[in-house]
């Protein structure tokens, strides 16, 4: 085609796209050609929806028969929530992870064999006209490389990733004291409120005699009208609070299904907390407890691990910056059409020498040591937090149960003034504000009995957590 004509069809063409289908939406199209914007929503206001497929969600796993009539202990829910619980699962997951991280780690020490192999056909044409023949042809080749002397860097790098191991061990740890103390709370606060609810059922009782009391009285002209609507009113009161407590006693028994990988739906069957049994106890002083989080506690540990990790990447880094000397031998052989097959070999050695990378392996060895310091600072805080924390929970401890006494002789002493003060109403000796009185009072030692009970299993609990170990008694 002459230059004029080929200009004269480019400028076409140009002005058609330019012009007519530019008007059609190919600026549109040419902006997103692959319509990736099919999937956002129509707006900022609008939410986004997929058709995407998903995975399906896991079901939640059920009670068997037995499991459901079974009256659970806290030993029993805790062993159950470690095997079903996808926080548990999902460290020892990691953990299994880290471990075949290693495993890649160590196979450096490993020579690597490989096989490839080429499938070819030619066939060319001379300038003379002719062809010729096509030939078929297929070469397999077999490579064996290992590296002899890397100036430690296989053996920094299975360091690390052996540290990076204890790291996951540790987070493991972690999880199942979380998931354990997890079950424990919400035991005990399941025990607590179910107490609570029995309490509030005898406060609902008890109620209702001052109402009866009340209304005898009045009929009798002896109390009056204001005194039994506030004897009515104080009913209502109780009823509804007693309706309150019933839902968050389900709320309650959905959190402690929950915290065992259960549907909060599960209903478990747990004995009553007892109330006349006396708080748990603790033969350790502080600094005994204290002293063993050094050793239990495994986030502490964690941290630990992290020092071994950056202090293993500084000598990866370091040895990365150093020469390298490996041996590889290959062997291969030709099938070609029309020549008789041939095979090939060879072996030597490859000595690599890192000159300079752009500072690349400088920044690497200062931010692999900047990063084990810093591991180091927080190996120091996270100490420090554990002692803290230890001390903190040993003493929140000891203040429930240095404060059960008290609840126990409030709650005696309040049920003989309740009794006393009914008898007075009675025979007209006191009014009904002064039964009222006396029954808050009563509902109030209950309550604050009943918290420093659960308080004090749930503290001993948490010391345990930040201690790294179980403490105290058997649970009830």
């Amino acid at each position: 085609m002459p230059p004029k004509l080929l200009m004269l069809a480019v400028c076409t063409l140009f002005c058609v796209v330019e012009g007519g289908w530019a008007q059609a939406g190919v600026g549109a199209w040419l902006s997103d050609p692959l319509d990736t914007d099919r999937g956002l929503s129509a707006g900022p206001a609008r939410p986004w929806t997929t058709r995407a497929t998903l995975p399906d969600l896991p079901k939640s796993p059920g009670l068997s028969g037995a499991e459901q009539a079974r009256i659970w202990t806290l030993p029993q829910l805790t062993v159950y929530a470690l095997s079903h619980n996808p926080q548990t699962a999902a460290a020892w997951d990691a953990l299994r992870a880290q471990a075949a991280g290693l495993g890649m780690a160590e196979s450096a020490w490993l020579p690597s064999l490989s096989l490839d192999t080429r499938f070819g056909r030619r066939q060319a044409a001379s300038t003379a006209g002719f062809t010729v023949p096509a030939r078929n042809s297929i070469n397999p080749n077999l490579t064996l490389s290992y590296t002899l002397w890397d100036f430690g860097l296989r053996s920094a790098k299975v360091a690390a990733a052996r540290a990076q191991e204890w790291v996951a061990g540790f987070t493991q740890n972690q999880r199942i004291q979380s998931v354990a103390f997890s079950v424990a709370q919400a035991y005990y606060q399941l025990l607590g409120n179910q107490s609570l609810l029995l309490a509030e059922e005898k406060t609902v009782a008890e109620n209702r005699k001052n109402l009866e009391a009340a209304e005898v009285l009045h009929r009798a002209g002896q109390a009056t009208i204001g005194a039994l609507y506030q004897a009515r009113a104080a009913m209502a009161q109780a009823q509804s609070t007693l309706a309150a407590q019933r839902q968050t006693v389900r709320s309650s028994e959905g959190t402690l299904a929950g915290t065992l990988g259960l549907s909060p739906r599960t209903t478990l069957k747990i004995s009553p907390l007892p109330l006349g049994q006396e708080p748990p106890q603790l033969h350790r002083a502080a600094e005994t407890l204290m002293h063993a989080a050094l050793a239990a506690n495994p986030a502490l540990q964690q941290a630990r691990a992290q020092v071994a990790v950056a202090q293993a990447n500084i000598r990866s880094a370091e040895a990365g910056a150093l020469p390298s000397l490996g041996i590889s031998s290959s062997y291969g052989y030709l099938f070609q059409g029309g020549f008789r097959p041939g095979d090939t070999w060879t072996m030597g050695l490859t000595l690599t020498v890192p000159l300079f990378t752009g500072f690349n392996t400088h920044y690497q060895i200062r931010q692999s040591r900047a990063l084990a310091d810093q591991a180091q600072s927080n190996l120091a805080a996270s100490r420090n937090s554990t002692e803290v924390t230890v001390w903190q929970d040993y003493h929140s401890f000891r203040s429930a149960t240095a404060a059960y006494p008290g609840a126990r002789s409030g709650l005696e002493n309040a049920r003989k003034a309740l009794e006393v003060v009914q008898a007075q109403y009675r025979v007209g000796q006191a009014t009904i504000q002064d039964v009222l009185l006396a029954e808050s009072t009563l509902a109030q030692a209950r309550y604050t009995l009943i918290q420093n009970i659960v308080n004090s299993y749930v503290a001993l609990a948490q010391l345990g957590q930040a201690v790294g170990m179980p403490l105290g008694e058997d649970a009830p």
